[in-house]
């Protein structure tokens, strides 16, 4: 009987312990979900990519033009980040992978926000707002690409938020262009510093955006500062100055939409490689939508424009880097976050036929 009762008490020692180490382990586990809860409330991931297939000048050749991913976490109810990694051309040989976006947006007040780190030049109407599904055109129009030029990362601190229901707002100081890196062709587009941005004498950048008039929005912004050598610093080779000011609208109003850009913008004292010049230009787009089922939809539009990246004349007289364009494309949404495209671009009677798709999700 003795032995029994011996083996009785040691048979619900070793039960309790096991059911304590159960108990333990699912605690844990709890926890470990709890965490893990708690971190996935306040991430958000999301991203967008684009596929082109493009025929020019007798060659045709396809291109994973961009694929990037977002991530966003929330750390506080005010306090939140906003970033974005980017991978061009489908590899790193000819192509490049780089921080988009890495911002933290600290809410001061119910109207405004301060802005730390690196955000996009607030220039245009695609620079801001350039996922596939947002914009006509299988590719940026050219004008915001060489002239704002989009999309343009820059580093620095600055503001937003509402003066009222009807205007907002954005300042910030940021740093320069590498004025090392301008050319004729391309403008100012090659001076934007992916990496290592010059800080040693900060430039200004703002817009501001009314919106009240139904279906319209109607706004400006500018960019003004010195140039530098990027990580290098300024010097008398390099160092200058570019100004920048540009208007932008847009409006819909039932099936139709339309829109407009305009920019005219400066650069001096960057050295003999590229001299001194007023560059600009504008382009007007018009969609109609001619039929919609739900999401889905098909949308022709039409194009129109004009830039010039370096509008001094070349020393036989002649203005070769004044483009004239004209384009003409389908735009057809699968759902609002997929899109199918296709357009025939004209600049100075070069033919550019392009079809492609693109995506965003979040």
């Amino acid at each position: 009987m003795k032995k029994l009762i011996t083996a009785a008490f040691f048979g619900c020692v070793g039960a309790v312990a096991v059911a304590g180490a159960d108990l333990e382990e699912r605690v844990s586990q709890l926890e470990a979900a709890a965490d893990l809860d708690a971190l996935t409330s306040r991430l958000t991931l999301g991203g967008y990519g684009e596929f082109h297939a493009t025929r020019k000048n007798g060659a045709t050749y396809g291109d994973y033009h961009r694929v990037v991913m977002y991530a966003g976490y929330q750390f506080t109810d005010s306090i939140r980040l906003n970033s974005e990694i980017e991978l061009e051309h489908s590899k790193t040989t000819d192509g490049y992978v780089l921080l988009e976006q890495f911002a933290v947006d600290i809410d001061v007040s119910e109207n405004n926000t301060v802005r730390l780190g690196r955000f996009l030049a607030p220039l245009g109407i695609v620079g801001p707002n350039h996922e596939p599904p947002l914009f006509y055109g299988v590719e940026r129009p050219n004008f915001e690409k060489y002239i704002l030029p989009s999309t343009w990362s820059i580093d620095g601190v600055g503001v937003v938020g509402d003066l009222s229901a009807d205007v907002s707002y954005q300042v910030y100081a940021v740093g320069g262009l590498d004025g090392s890196s301008f050319s004729e062709g391309s403008g100012i587009r090659g001076g934007r510093e992916a990496a290592y941005p010059g800080l040693e004498s900060p430039s200004l950048t703002g817009r501001l955006d009314y919106f009240g008039i139904e279906n319209l929005r109607v706004g400006g912004a500018f960019y003004t500062g010195s140039t530098d050598y990027g990580a290098k610093g300024a010097d008398a080779m390099t160092g200058g100055e570019v100004n920048i000011l540009s208007v932008d609208a847009e409006y819909t109003s039932g099936a139709l939409t339309l829109n407009y850009v305009w920019a005219a913008g400066d650069h001096k004292g960057n050295g003999a490689a590229v001299a001194a010049s007023d560059f600009g230009g504008y382009y007007m787009t018009a969609g109609y939508e001619i039929w919609r089922d739900g999401e889905r939809a098909v949308i022709p539009f039409v194009r129109k424009g004009s830039y010039d990246t370096h509008e001094a004349s070349t020393n036989d007289g002649s203005n070769d880097t004044e483009i004239d364009s004209t384009q003409f494309g389908l735009h057809v949404p699968l759902s609002d976050q997929f899109v199918l495209k296709a357009d025939l671009l004209d600049e100075n009677d070069v033919e550019t036929f392009s079809v492609g798709f693109g995506m965003m999700f979040q």
